[in-house]
């Protein structure tokens, strides 16, 4: 069941808990968080509502809502919400919280660790090594574009989340490909012809494959490497959707973390503080890549995603001094 805007609900079959999703101001869009919120909770049998929020002054009055409707467990959506979640879960010591890829903080950003929110975080220096390690292979083999073995990146200004993509996309690429060459930017614009400015940059600097780790600006960098005839790896979700320059992205599985979290609280088993999703959960990977990437290599990365998974392999989340 998904009800929108706190609306009635109409029955379902299914006999799970009650789940309430107050989403971050990207709303009901397609190919958000929010949505695959939704999804994972509805595949772990839960009956959902989903309460759509525009703007970050609808969070705290949404997350309240889910509490009147008597929900088991309320989700939000992002750090943007974890101010709103700290204070409803201060209010209300009782009902259980589950912060997606984000942890709560009190009003001076200072972080909290409270007994009824579940922190769904997610190891993104796994999913980082992946697409690292299939660009690397793409400029080794000097397949189609990937021509001059440099690298770009496009980061949000220094974050563990972002670092952490970062560091594994660089161990991962030069774990195959130790001669490559990076370009890498910092910036926390959202205004997308920026970022497609620094995106064009980077590939008049050689740069053959464009790799965004930026948020809202996303589509700019990769719309820079679509008009060079370049590549791109999306980041968090799959990003195909943006433009056929998208060969694939580094995932997190918000529907499995969800999903799992449902379960827990299902079987009596609902954990607070900070929940780690990883390969091994089926939480963090590569969406299907394009039909740029030849199956050879996608094999090898499949072998590289079974290393990780099996503890053989650790990825670093450390950014290598000098790089």
């Amino acid at each position: 069941m998904l009800a929108t805007c706190g609306g009635p609900s109409t029955p379902s079959p299914s006999s799970g808990v009650r789940v309430c999703i107050a989403t971050d101001a990207d709303g009901l869009a397609p190919h958000t968080f929010n949505q695959l919120a939704a999804a994972g909770a509805r595949s772990a049998g839960a009956l959902v509502q989903v309460i759509a929020s525009h703007t970050a002054s609808d969070y705290l009055a949404n997350i309240q809502r889910c509490i009147a409707n008597h929900s088991a467990l309320v989700v939000a959506i992002s750090q943007d919400m974890a101010t709103a979640v700290a204070s409803a879960a201060k209010l209300h010591a009782t009902q259980r919280f589950a912060l997606v890829d984000g942890i709560p903080v009190d009003e001076g950003g200072q972080r909290l660790d409270l007994d009824n929110v579940s922190d769904l975080l997610f190891k993104a220096q796994e999913p980082g090594y992946l697409v690292g390690a299939l660009a690397g292979l793409l400029e080794k083999n000097k397949v189609g574009s990937a021509a001059h073995n440099v690298l770009g990146i496009l980061g949000s200004n220094h974050g563990p989340a972002v670092d952490s993509y970062i560091a594994g996309y660089i161990a991962g690429a030069k774990s195959v490909n130790p001669g490559l060459t990076w370009k890498i930017t910092y910036s926390d614009s959202q205004d997308t012809a920026f970022c497609k400015q620094l995106g064009i940059t980077q590939i008049s600097a050689g740069a053959d494959i464009l790799f965004e780790v930026t948020g809202r600006c996303a589509s700019g960098y990769i719309d820079a490497a679509y008009d060079a005839s370049a590549y791109a790896i999306g980041s968090d979700n799959d990003e195909a959707y943006l433009s056929p320059a998208v060969i694939t992205s580094a995932l997190k599985r918000v529907d499995r973390a969800v999903a799992i979290t449902v379960q827990r609280l299902q079987n009596g088993q609902f954990k607070s503080g900070q929940q780690l999703f990883t390969t091994q959960d089926d939480a963090t990977g590569f969406s299907s890549p394009s039909s740029v990437v030849p199956q050879d290599v996608i094999n090898q990365v499949l072998d590289i995603r079974a290393r990780i998974r099996s503890g053989a392999l650790t990825p670093p989340d450390t950014i290598p001094a000098g790089v």
